[in-house]
């Protein structure tokens, strides 16, 4: 109703002109107010945070991209994220104009260097005069093939509330202590369609992961769609919007939507073409439809706008069946609403397509590694940086070495330099998509090692080796005979004269390098010949001065093939404790005269290459099994040393706790393996026990190893070889063994001597008297592995 107010006729008089214009403007707000009441009201998007936590919404749609991700402070504590949670909700515009929409929840903790509560609380209260609150800046990103957009949300923490917090450590892996949760309202998703969704801070710490869910959005059976999603009015059950079905008998795919006030339109791809079926047309309406490629950047059109004026079939070429091939269709009327429908975008065979249509290229501008990645589509991703050797795998370089696909930009790894080994991958979902090496752009096929160099706390450089995608510490990727060429690797690193690859900002100093290996394989080679002409010069000076000599080695060498028919593959395991040097090299020359005797030997000292790569237990027991398994003996090597690692090792066990493997010493986790069988009584058929009597008497043993044979070396050498060699030795064989006994018991007494000598003063008395040992044998009795 509009209020009409008449003054009559004439001019009014300036004292009632004013009055004459309130009354208007009061008439004018009257009549706008009712068309203000009725206007739909545009949703805006709203953050919510549990008690205890602030949050404001500070941008709703923006651009994000995650920085390089820093240490965690030490000191400070930070607030990070802990897990992500999605549900599916409406925003409406009015009561039954509504469309599905993702509110999301993230959980938030604190991660902070670990203290105490009075550490805790001294440290809030000296900073709360400059400090009131903990604050960071999280990114929501959400994304789809048609659309890509992003929030920022700012959170903050009290202070105050951080004395009752028992901060976990950052370097000790303890999850961050749970504070609460923040709530954003909504992120729009299509029925049907897939949201990609993330989550991270700014700034984002190493040991805090960006958080990703993918949330697939309701078709038109959801309770809530039937009575309030315009699409879904009016709806079958069985009809959705981009609702894929089972391939039919013919093995083509459709995919059937229904939109009200549009035409039916179904897609059908099959071998040569995909076509887009248009039927059930409204009456006497006709129809505009436009196929494009749904980019970020620009909608990339790919035909005119082709106009539809009844039932008619479209046909698509593969080529362009992409995941972001798009469908807009819209009436032939003045401004109409356009609706558009992306049927591919779930469409494995599409994706694949995509891929293929992909291409990664790697340039050169000034010592300048850079890259472009061009695809039809916005395909989900990273790039990676990869070592190449030859024709093996590629393997990445760093975890830190990351960038995100995208298309038809120039793109750079930040302080990665060219090199001919140097490779970057494509890789989505886990598998690597596309491969772009820079090889054929340098000359030259040099092999190249790449390294890789750490500064620790304390300043020590610490150095690893790429080896079949792993990096391991340089001294187990070369073996003792090797050792020429890991000195002059280091050597090399430290004088600059390798290439440096990539280096970090940061305070951790990491560096890699490449260093090339035909250098060093010729100095290897060249040093490997010169060795074997002094060794054969000195075989033939050898022969002429000493003739006699030869012919008694000779004679010996006949006499080994004789005796080593007794004791030829018998395989056997020692056991020892490296107490120092100069004991393991009395072991190394036992081990290599049964070897002689052509007895196969397994011996730590030998295979500390293989031991590392495996790790002790895992060694020892497969050592175990196979000399068990070929009917050999395991020999326990008693000295010093050993007989107070049995005495450690049963004072643990004692406790119920078992001693851990080092890594520089076998033997405690040699004990793990075999006195289990010693505390059962199952030893005496597998086990041989000795000594060497001028280093430790056999009484110091303790008493539990006395169940088995035990021999003193070298007088009780023969009956050693003897019990080795078992039961079927002739009266000729025993002869041999007898003349074999003389040279390996002079051999071992000159390095039992030697032995003695450079033996420290503390290892001159027994480190456990023989009663307290046998007492701790007679104590293990009743340990949980007894019993069993």
């Amino acid at each position: 109703m509009i209020l009409v107010m008449t003054y009559g006729k004439g001019t009014l008089p300036s004292s009632q002109r004013i009055p004459e214009m309130q009354v208007l403007v009061l008439v004018l707000i009257l009549a706008h107010l009712p068309s203000t009441w009725l206007l739909p009201e545009t949703p805006v998007d709203s953050v919510s945070c549990t008690q205890g936590l602030g949050c404001q919404l500070l941008v709703e749609d923006a651009v994000c991209t995650q920085g390089a991700a820093e240490p965690v402070p030490e000191q400070d504590p930070v607030l990070v994220l802990i897990e992500m949670k999605t549900r599916t909700t409406l925003r409406c515009q009015q009561e039954l104009d509504c469309i599905p929409c993702i509110q999301v929840m993230l959980h938030l903790g604190l991660l902070g260097a670990k203290q105490d509560r009075r550490s805790v609380k001294a440290g809030v209260q000296s900073s709360r005069h400059h400090k009131e609150s903990l604050r960071t800046q999280i990114w929501l990103s959400a994304q789809t093939y048609p659309s890509f957009r992003c929030a920022l949300v700012e959170v903050w923490f009290p202070h105050a509330h951080n004395s009752s917090l028992n901060l976990p450590s950052v370097r000790g892996g303890l999850s961050p202590a749970f504070l609460g949760s923040l709530h954003f309202d909504c992120f729009p998703v299509a029925l049907s369609g897939e949201l990609h969704l993330a989550a991270f801070t700014n700034p984002s710490y190493e040991s805090v992961p960006v958080l990703k869910h993918t949330h697939h959005g309701p078709n038109c059976s959801w309770h809530n769609a039937k009575d309030r999603i315009q699409l879904c009015q009016g709806m079958s059950p069985c009809q959705h919007p981009v609702h894929p079905v089972p391939p039919t008998k013919a093995g083509i795919n459709q995919t059937p939507f229904l939109i009200k006030t549009i035409p039916l339109l179904e897609v059908f791809t099959g071998a040569v073409e995909a076509v887009l079926k248009v039927w059930d047309f409204p009456v006497q309406k006709h129809f505009h439809l436009l196929l494009y490629l749904n980019q970020t950047r620009e909608r990339k059109q790919l035909d005119v706008p082709k106009r539809l004026t009844g039932p008619e079939n479209v046909s698509i070429p593969l080529s362009v069946v992409f995941p972001c091939l798009c469908l807009q269709i819209w009436p032939d009327a003045e401004d109409p609403p356009r609706i558009d429908v992306c049927p591919f975008a779930r469409d494995k065979e599409a994706l694949a397509r995509a891929w293929a249509e992909s291409r990664l290229e790697l340039r050169i501008f000034d010592r300048t590694l850079s890259l472009s990645f061009s695809a039809p589509c916005d395909l989900p991703g990273e790039l990676v940086p990869c070592w190449r050797m030859g024709l093996l795998a590629c393997y990445p370089l760093h975890s830190r070495l990351r960038l995100a696909l995208t298309p038809n930009e120039l793109q750079e790894f930040p302080r990665l330099r060219p090199h001919p080994n140097l490779c970057v991958q494509a890789r989505s979902n886990g598998s690597t998509r596309l491969q772009s090496c820079l090889q054929e752009d340098f000359p030259g096929s040099q092999q190249w090692r790449l390294l890789w160099e750490t500064v620790g706390p304390q300043g020590n450089l610490s150095f690893r080796v790429l080896q079949q995608g792993s990096w391991i510490p340089i001294a187990q990727a070369f073996s003792a005979r090797n050792s020429i060429l890991r000195e002059a690797l280091q050597n090399d690193m430290k004088s600059g004269a390798c290439v440096q690859v990539w280096g970090s900002e940061d305070g951790e100093m990491d560096v890699l390098w490449a260093c090339p290996l035909e250098k060093y394989c010729r100095t290897y080679w060249g040093l490997a010949w010169m060795v074997a002409l002094l060794g054969v010069f000195s075989i033939l000076l050898v022969l002429v001065v000493k003739k006699e000599t030869l012919k008694g080695w000779l004679r010996i060498l006949k006499e080994d093939y004789s005796s080593g028919g007794t004791l030829q593959g018998r395989p056997i395991l020692i056991l020892y404790s490296p107490d120092d040097g100069s004991f393991e090299r009395l072991v190394g020359i036992l081990a290599a005269a049964l070897a002689r005797l052509q007895v196969s030997v397994s011996l730590e000292l030998w295979r500390r290459v293989e031991l590392g790569a495996l790790g002790p237990m895992q060694w020892l027991h497969a050592q175990k099994h196979q000399v068990l398994k070929g009917g050999g003996a395991i020999v326990l090597l008693f000295s010093q040393g050993a007989v107070a690692g049995c005495a450690e090792w049963l004072g643990r066990e004692k406790k119920g706790m078992l001693p851990p493997a080092h890594p520089d010493s076998t033997f405690l986790a040699s004990l793990n393996c075999v006195m289990p069988d010693f505390l059962a009584g199952k030893a005496r058929d597998n086990y041989m026990v000795a000594c060497f009597e001028e280093l430790l008497p056999a009484t110091e043993i303790p008493g539990l190893f006395h169940s088995v044979p035990v021999y003193q070396l070298p007088s009780q050498l023969f009956n050693f070889l003897l019990a080795l060699a078992g039961p079927r030795v002739g009266r000729e064989q025993r002869s041999s063994l007898r003349r074999q006994v003389v040279w390996i018991g002079k051999s071992l007494e000159r390095a039992v001597e030697e032995c003695r000598l450079k033996r420290p003063s503390w290892q001159q008395t027994p480190l456990l008297p023989s009663e307290l040992g046998d007492a701790r044998m007679k104590g293990a009795s009743g340990c949980p592995g007894t019993e069993s």
